[in-house]
């Protein structure tokens, strides 16, 4: 015969055979569980469960306490299975946001080249810190330090099309790839000299003009970038 235990909306079907000498000499056969809701070694943790039942009741009818013991386990362990999602869910590794600080020489036409930055940021998930000094009357600007805070795949991907894809023009007006890039650091935001606290993630994207070195480096120690290599000057 065969028995459906329900729990809400779950369900554990149950298959139960009488051999010819049950009740007298042989205990009723707890044949297999199914259910929606658990895998092999939870539906053997019920049917063992219920099995020990079954053998300890032989000489009487041990249908109704083997059934009981199938709703127990059944619950039980439904509850169990669904505390480790839980935890499995919550417990997952979040992987830790990286930081880079890229320097540009200059931007022909800053308009379209930042344009483009804000897009690929938006894109990766990635916040960015544009800091450059005042644009010229051409919209050309100089200096140009990117911050950059999220996940390492994002930051690879914006490195690389900085690379390889055009970005700006040159003094004729060509379209042209970024030549003069450097990426002065790239790290998890926890790998930091001893005395240094970790870099702070950072969203969105803004621009941060400046106009002495003075501020450019104000700006950079409130992000937690200035020093940001192994020495003791910026970047170094």
């Amino acid at each position: 015969m065969r028995v459906r235990i329900k729990d809400e909306a779950f369900w554990c079907d149950a298959s139960l055979r009488t051999p010819d000498d049950y009740p007298s000499s042989s205990a009723l056969d707890v044949h297999a569980v199914v259910s929606d809701a658990l895998n092999r070694e939870h539906e053997a943790a019920i049917v063992a469960r219920a099995r020990e039942v079954a053998r300890a009741s032989v000489g009487e009818e041990s249908a109704y306490a083997v059934v009981a013991e199938l709703e127990q386990s059944f619950k039980e362990v439904l509850a169990e299975a669904r505390a480790a999602r839980e935890s499995a869910r919550t417990t997952t590794t979040v992987e830790e946001d990286y930081h880079a600080v890229v320097r540009i020489d200059h931007m022909n036409d800053s308009v379209g080249y930042v344009k483009l930055l804000k897009k690929w940021c938006e894109g990766e998930g990635l916040g960015a810190r544009a800091l450059h000094k005042p644009a010229t009357a051409s919209g050309r600007i100089e200096g140009v330090f990117v911050a950059l805070s999220g996940p390492n795949d994002g930051i690879k991907s914006f490195l690389q099309r900085l690379r390889t894809e055009l970005v700006d023009v040159d003094s004729k007006g060509v379209r042209c790839r970024e030549r003069k890039a450097t990426t002065l650091c790239h790290r998890k935001r926890s790998t930091v000299k001893p005395g240094e606290r970790a870099v702070e993630s950072f969203h969105g994207f803004e621009l941060i003009p400046y106009d002495t070195e003075g501020q450019l480096e104000d700006a950079l120690a409130k992000l937690n970038l200035l020093h940001v290599g192994d020495g003791a000057s910026r970047f170094a």
